[in-house]
């Protein structure tokens, strides 16, 4: 019986412990891992070592990337490292990833965005082209779920939902088309979706003009702060200034620690041995209408927003 096939893809010496025991939990799955240190890779005598990890790489059915603060052995094909390329092969081949980064690593990648085009030196990462991969992922992966970790046991439990999740997909779907037992069956549901999706574009355009030009529409404070926390993965509107501090809070920053005379409103979520603070000046807001969100341009926007991360005050100077 065929058995998914699961590329494993990381730096080796430095992440050698968080290799095996995740090959060891897609093992307990009846999966079958692969992985080059493990006899996994088809070699032969017309390719390169690293050419042979990108084609056994397209065999597979599922690559899981992990990345963590070294850069690792650099691709004979590129400035970044093979590992690197070995994600870029599993983009370019439509195959299902997920992405693990060092928390560490990740929260220090913000920090660099703000800063790219300056002087910039990672603090985690040991190479700066690590932030330039973690951030041309981050610009291009959009179907693929990116996560941080500090500690195998996150990976392998997001895995095991992940991979849960697949499996009653594929169920939904095959009941799905059991279903339909007869070609004219499946004509027959095929037309009424048709139908129906036909019906329900026509009511969603009917909504959307009625409700066009209120909260429902894209708000640009929105849309700088969904870019500016890293949750462009979903959406969500707010109306007012409370809406907007309830869920803030929700995704864990502290609440509202200006002073009541202050003409801005600052938060901050702590991030291990990081804080982050988010600050909204009060001009984002019609004092005069209930403090709703004002609708103003995306440059005034950006004037009126502050983010930026620091290292906790009660923590030591990092050691190299």
């Amino acid at each position: 019986m065929a058995t998914p096939r699961v590329f494993v893809s990381s730096t080796y010496y430095d992440l050698k412990h968080v290799r095996n025991d995740v090959s060891d939990f897609i093992k307990s799955l009846g999966y079958t891992p692969v992985m080059h240190d493990k006899g996994g890779v088809a070699y032969t005598q017309t390719d390169t070592l690293e050419n042979s990890c990108y084609s056994e790489l397209a065999t597979c059915d599922i690559v899981v990337c992990i990345i963590g603060n070294h850069f690792g052995t650099q691709s004979s094909s590129s400035n970044f490292s093979i590992t690197m390329e070995e994600v870029r092969t599993a983009i370019k081949n439509k195959k299902k990833i997920y992405i693990f980064i060092a928390r560490d690593v990740y929260i220090e990648n913000r920090t660099y965005i703000q800063n790219k085009g300056g002087e910039f030196k990672p603090a985690y990462a040991d190479d700066i082209k690590i932030h330039q991969f973690i951030a041309e992922l981050c610009e291009t992966v959009k179907n693929n779920p990116i996560e941080t970790f500090e500690t195998t046991a996150d990976i392998i439990a997001s895995l095991r939902s992940q991979f849960a999740g697949l499996f009653q997909n594929f169920l939904a779907r095959d009941a799905s088309l059991t279903e339909s037992k007869t070609a004219y069956d499946l004509q027959e549901t095929t037309e009424e979706f048709k139908g129906l999706l036909t019906d329900f574009q026509d009511t969603t355009e009917r909504m959307l003009g009625a409700f066009e030009g209120t909260i429902l529409t894209t708000n640009n404070t929105i849309h700088y702060l969904r870019t500016l926390l890293r949750i462009e993965c979903f959406y969500f509107t707010v109306e007012d200034y409370i809406a907007l501090e309830e869920f803030l809070q929700c995704i864990g920053f502290e609440g509202d620690l200006a002073g009541q005379d202050e003409k801005y409103y600052l938060f901050k979520r702590a991030h291990g041995d990081m804080v982050e603070f988010l600050t909204l000046n009060t001009a984002l807001f019609d004092a005069e209408n209930e403090w709703k969100l004002k609708r103003l341009t995306p440059t005034k926007v950006k004037e009126l927003v502050e983010w930026k991360l620091e290292e906790s005050e009660s923590n030591d100077e990092p050691v190299d």
